[in-house]
């Protein structure tokens, strides 16, 4: 399923400029030529004319938000997570301000302001992603890149395989050692089919070491087979064979 195709979505006639257009006109980023040429359409156009003035009325009404640098921080996805009363109040100006076409491109505006980056848990079908979870108990909390972790934290692993293949998870100490997070024994199958939430069996027990520690979830083709990489030291992704793809996850330990 391809994504909607935002810098050509458009209300009205084929010859009226698109939302983005009129995006980038209300928030000063088209160039003097392209400014000019949207203009004298709207000027023209009742329908584009009220286009213009919907997003102009919608970034009023929002209180603390500058147009002009939040649709720059949008598009270069920049942008730090929004806190809860700003999304709220970004939501109810997108059902006041757009019809149901524009909601489409608005939505996915707001989650990436939301969740501008995988770490934060968006996750598009078909990507590599690894999932930690530290047992506490006798339950599991899932947990995000970066967070910090105590000697003696057991982990557990789930993946998404984009495609059928052989996946590893490694782990690099801040010392610049490789180690094998999973499997933990060998002739465990690390062939895995193409899915998402797939649970790897075991526990993963953290060692005394302070300091940041990196886990690599490597995923390698058929042909290439199980995954044998090797470190390229401290805060490096390990180099294994050609054709194989890794995501990390970053691990802070404390003493």
């Amino acid at each position: 399923m391809s994504p909607p195709d935002f810098v050509n979505l458009r209300a009205g006639r084929p010859e009226c400029p698109s939302d983005f257009t009129l995006d980038r006109l209300h928030s000063g980023e088209l160039s003097p030529a392209e400014a000019g040429e949207t203009e004298r359409h709207v000027a023209g156009c009742a329908d584009c004319g009220a286009r213009l003035a919907e997003r102009k009325a919608g970034f009023d009404a929002i209180d603390g938000v500058d147009p002009r640098a939040m649709l720059g921080r949008i598009r270069t996805g920049l942008d730090a997570p929004a806190e809860a009363s700003l999304s709220g109040r970004l939501s109810g100006w997108m059902r006041r301000l757009l019809g149901p076409m524009a909601m489409v491109a608005t939505a996915a505006v707001v989650l990436m302001m939301v969740v501008p980056g995988q770490q934060q848990g968006t996750r598009m079908k078909g990507a590599l992603a690894l999932h930690v979870f530290r047992l506490t108990g006798d339950h599991a909390e899932e947990v995000v890149s970066g967070d910090t972790f105590a000697p003696g934290d057991r982990l557990r692993f789930r993946v998404d395989v984009p495609a059928e293949g052989h996946v590893v998870v490694l782990g690099v100490e801040s010392s610049g050692a490789l180690y094998t997070a999973w499997p933990l024994e060998s002739g465990v199958q690390t062939r895995l089919e193409e899915g998402n939430d797939i649970e790897l069996p075991g526990a993963v027990s953290l060692d005394a070491q302070p300091g940041r520690e990196l886990l690599h979830l490597v995923h390698c083709p058929l042909e290439v087979g199980p995954p044998e990489c090797t470190s390229a030291g401290a805060g490096e992704k390990p180099v294994c064979p050609e054709g194989c793809v890794m995501t990390s996850f970053i691990l802070e330990k404390g003493g």
